[in-house]
């Protein structure tokens, strides 16, 4: 069976569907070839994906074709063979989400987080060791190719172009993605530091938040318990 996940990992996202549906007539022992590009999404639907796959008894091998971050790095550590063209990303941070509510909600929502870094954690360590993973994920940091192999995040690097990444809720980041793509060799900088990394999701949540302010026609949302949130990954 061959598969393409492009886009956010989100319940709505077409090749998400078609990927679950896929899933459902697929012989137990049957191989799997997975091409991924995204920026990630929804953790726990990454998780899923992961579990799913690694759960195949068939082999399973996945393709970097331009990026997987976050969400949909999980998904790439389901598969018995990873492979990433030499031009493109894995990324792997800790979850966040977007919350409102009194001082004893949000301290909820933090060890909320931090029970799901756990899982987040967890799901890297059958590839590299805890330690490592951690620092990265405290870090939020992007790793070229060559680095994800050293680290043994991944198994083997494949020559050729990496392609455009597609999103909706990460629109402006998968443009400046794309944009970088045409413009570096990604053969200097295997890390994006630590303050870009900072800036970067300081301007996605104030554009997210901008937004909802423009929108006249929403209304104040009641808090939402912590289980109910989404976590953005």
């Amino acid at each position: 069976m061959k598969h393409k996940i492009k886009g956010d990992i989100t319940s709505w996202n077409g090749s998400i569907y078609d990927f679950n549906s896929k899933m459902r007539n697929v012989k137990d022992d049957e191989d799997i070839e997975l091409e991924i590009n995204s920026y990630g999404g929804d953790v726990f639907a990454g998780i899923d994906i992961m579990n799913t796959l690694r759960g195949h008894k068939g082999n399973v091998t996945i393709t970097i074709t331009g990026i997987a971050a976050s969400a949909a790095s999980i998904i790439a550590m389901g598969a018995n063979k990873i492979k990433m063209y030499a031009n493109t990303q894995l990324m792997v941070h800790n979850a966040w989400t977007m919350v409102a509510g009194n001082a004893k909600q949000l301290r909820k929502v933090a060890d909320v987080l931090d029970s799901i870094g756990e899982s987040v954690l967890a799901s890297y360590t059958h590839r590299v060791d805890a330690k490592t993973v951690k620092k990265l994920l405290d870090e939020e940091t992007y790793l070229s190719a060559a680095k994800a192999k050293e680290l043994g995040f991944i198994d083997e690097i494949v020559e050729g172009t990496a392609e455009a990444v597609e999103s909706e809720v990460f629109q402006d980041k998968a443009t400046e993605f794309n944009n970088a793509l045409g413009s570096n060799d990604s053969k200097e900088n295997e890390y994006i530091t630590k303050n870009e990394l900072k800036a970067y999701f300081d301007e996605l949540k104030g554009t997210i938040q901008n937004t909802q302010k423009d929108d006249k026609t929403l209304e104040t949302p009641a808090p939402v318990a912590a289980s109910k949130r989404r976590v953005i990954f």
